[in-house]
C-alpha cells in the first residue's frame, strides 16, 4: 500500500533496520514484478492529459509530468530530498530511475528498498533500468554486498543479484525519447 512504502521510508530514514523476512518478501515481489514485463525494453506511454481551465475559464491542456533520475549510488537522503522537492512516485507522478542505484553511498540498501518498494506500490508508476552497477563485480567492488552482508547477511546479498538480473536494460518513453544507462556490465 501507499502506507507502506511511506512508513518504509520514515522508517529507514529514523536509520532503523527492516527485518531479513520482510526484504526478502519485498525482493521475491519485485522480481515477480519485473519478471511480467514483456521485455528488457521498457516502452513507456504517458498517461493523458488532464484538462482544466485557465483564468478566463477557457478549458486548456494541463502538462504532463515524468521524472528520469539516474545514479542515486546509496544517497539516500539525497533520494528523500527528490521526494520531497518532486513529490513521491505515484500514478500522477511517475519517475524512472535509470541504474546505479545502488554502491558508494553507505545507505545503498535503503534507497534500493525504498525504490523495490513503491515499484510494489505503483508497479506502471516507477519504473526502473539496469545500470552498471546492478551486477556482481561492481557490488562486490564498490560496497553494496559489504553492506547487504553486514546489515542482513550473504544469502540476501545473492538475492539481490538475481534480482538486479531481472531489471529491464532500457526504456523508450512515448517512442521519442531513448533511456539507457552509460554502462552496462560485462556479466
Amino acid at each position: 500500500t501507499p502506507e507502506f512504502a511511506r512508513e518504509l521510508m520514515e522508517h529507514l530514514r529514523d536509520q532503523k533496520r527492516l527485518h531479513k523476512r520482510y526484504v526478502v518478501q519485498i525482493l521475491l515481489g519485485v522480481r515477480d514484478n519485473f519478471d511480467s514485463l514483456p521485455s528488457s525494453l521498457l516502452e513507456l506511454e504517458l498517461s493523458p492529459s488532464a484538462t482544466g481551465l485557465d483564468e478566463d475559464g477557457d478549458e486548456v491542456e494541463a502538462g504532463r509530468k515524468f521524472t528520469v533520475c539516474g545514479d542515486v549510488h546509496g544517497q539516500f537522503y539525497d533520494l528523500l530530498n527528490i521526494f520531497d522537492l518532486n513529490g513521491v512516485p505515484s500514478e500522477s507522478n511517475p519517475y524512472l530511475f535509470n541504474g546505479d542505484f545502488v554502491d558508494r553511498g553507505s545507505f545503498s540498501l535503503e534507497v534500493i528498498l525504498t525504490l523495490f518498494a513503491y515499484k510494489l506500490v505503483y508497479p506502471s508508476a516507477l519504473h526502473m533500468t539496469r545500470g552498471n552497477h546492478e551486477s556482481k563485480n561492481m557490488t562486490k567492488i564498490y560496497g553494496f554486498e559489504g553492506e547487504v552482508k553486514h546489515k542482513l547477511d550473504a544469502d540476501v546479498a545473492r538475492l539481490f543479484l538475481v534480482v538486479f538480473s531481472h531489471i529491464p536494460l532500457c526504456a523508450c518513453i512515448e517512442s521519442k525519447v531513448f533511456v539507457a544507462h552509460g554502462g552496462l556490465a560485462s556479466t
